[in-house]
């Protein structure tokens, strides 16, 4: 299991975080576990490196590099380098997006490329609107940003090595089953059963596809349903925890995990956020 975010070097965050960052020599980051999202760095100047247990993956100007979740992070500005400049979005992406994120690896949970010139520039430019709009004040921000995101992941998808990799039909079909039936029992068991595999077998396969666990996937799809229901509905906690197939306290628990605000308190911030501003 990955660990909480609680327990990690990142703020929380409602599924986008993009950052602009210019790293000194000897910088580097390192979190063993991973983290619960996918990583997307583009590298503006300079040099970076990338650690696995193949080695070091080199990123020059111009590269796109790709980190799955639960794939340990070692990364930073490579040796000998002055300095490593860098876009960067971590993010939690909706099942229909996996197509884009099936990418050629180069090291385990690390895919990385450099396109053309020409399309370099242009996922540059949207890289940038995608930090941009992180930030951009707003009750749709997120919705706006994520709209972003989706046309860089399409524009890096156009152009990955080989025209990046089909999804597993099979686990096309699971993610699908889960995000229609998360009230339902999704344990490994049953989710092997709908395609005919071994659970061994099928855990391996949806990793291997999907970047994640099964088991982690359900749990970011239900907590990702319990947020839009706090926001949009007058569901109390227990009837959204009957909507995503978990019991209150289970729920409440891993949900502060997730975001880092109990459910009241996360459905109070975003009432507050969202409440239209009185003229003067």
């Amino acid at each position: 299991m990955l660990k909480d975010r609680i327990a990690l070097d990142l703020p929380y965050y409602d599924g986008l975080l993009a950052g602009h960052h210019v790293k000194e020599p000897g910088y580097a980051s390192r979190r063993a576990g991973g983290t619960d999202d996918w990583l997307l760095v583009f590298t503006l100047t300079g040099q970076g490196r990338f650690g696995s247990s193949l080695g070091d993956l080199l990123v020059d100007p111009g590269s796109i590099t790709l980190v799955s979740p639960g794939t340990p992070h070692d990364y930073g500005t490579a040796k000998g380098a002055e300095r490593w400049e860098i876009l960067w979005v971590h993010f939690h992406p909706p099942g229909e997006w996996l197509e884009y994120l099936h990418w050629p690896s180069e090291a385990p949970g690390i895919a990385t490329f450099e396109p053309s010139e020409r399309m370099a520039r242009e996922i540059e430019s949207s890289f940038r609107e995608v930090f941009r709009l992180c930030f951009q004040p707003g009750k749709r921000r997120l919705a706006v940003a994520m709209n972003a995101l989706e046309r860089l992941l399409l524009l890096c998808d156009e152009c990955v090595p080989g025209g990046g990799i089909a999804l597993d039909e099979r686990i096309r079909r699971v993610v699908s089953y889960i995000e229609n039936h998360l009230r339902q029992d999704l344990s490994l068991e049953v989710l092997s059963r709908l395609i005919h595999l071994s659970a061994s077998r099928f855990a391996h396969l949806f990793r291997t596809e999907a970047g994640m666990s099964p088991l982690q996937y359900v749990s970011l799809q239900r907590m990702k349903r319990a947020a839009t229901l706090l926001e949009r509905t007058t569901l109390s906690v227990s009837e959204i925890a009957s909507e995503i197939g978990m019991e209150p306290f289970h729920f409440s628990s891993r949900f502060k995990a997730q975001t880092g605000q109990n459910p009241r308190s996360y459905r109070a911030s975003r009432m507050a956020l969202n409440r239209p501003r009185k003229l003067s």
